[in-house]
């Protein structure tokens, strides 16, 4: 990705996550980007092609951060160290984590966008399917990928309107919290 497509990147982001799909015009991103709206549709022929490369762009970097993790053998622990990379990650990238969250079931993101992001990510899945078969989890990885994300999306939500609140203690409390529903 050369450096005029990372800064519609960020612009995307930030601007789509702030204001939606209908509400964000091309211009604005372009304008943004300190680029003109022609080389944002040479990249990007049309709105939704660029809302589906963006969102590509974000759950990639959010799965390479959340799987840059040693396997473990025991799986609370992976789970543990799993829970506050995707905390942390959120709270220091919160235009690419609130655009996951805003366009996560949005009807612009093709089938093919959702499918391309499930093959690349199912590092997670098979790591949770080894531990599930061992009897250690006890639901199955998608309604546990759900359960996750909103346990997530509750956390993140809790830190934003407490910020004098300790995040290490609302971490652990969250994950005692999201395990006691996953472990048999």
């Amino acid at each position: 990705m050369n450096e005029k497509q990372q800064r519609i990147m960020e612009s995307g982001l930030k601007i789509f996550g702030k204001k939606g799909y209908g509400s964000t015009t091309t211009a604005e991103i372009a304008k943004d980007a300190n680029i003109s709206v022609g080389t944002l549709f040479n990249y990007y022929p049309s709105k939704q092609e660029l809302i589906n490369q963006l969102y590509l762009y974000a759950n990639r970097d959010y799965c390479n951060y959340a799987k840059n993790l040693k396997e473990k053998k025991d799986f609370k622990k992976g789970m543990i160290e799993l829970w506050s990379r995707c905390i942390d990650y959120a709270l220091d990238n919160q235009d690419t984590f609130r655009f996951i969250v805003l366009f996560r079931n949005s009807p612009v993101i093709t089938d093919k966008t959702i499918q391309q992001i499930n093959d690349e990510s199912k590092f997670f899945e098979n790591v949770y399917n080894k531990f599930r078969e061992r009897n250690e989890v006890k639901i199955y990885y998608d309604l546990f990928s759900y359960i996750m994300f909103g346990c997530l999306i509750a956390t993140l939500e809790f830190i934003e309107k407490n910020p004098d609140k300790e995040v290490e203690h609302i971490k652990d409390v969250s994950f005692d919290y999201l395990w006691d529903g996953v472990s048999p």
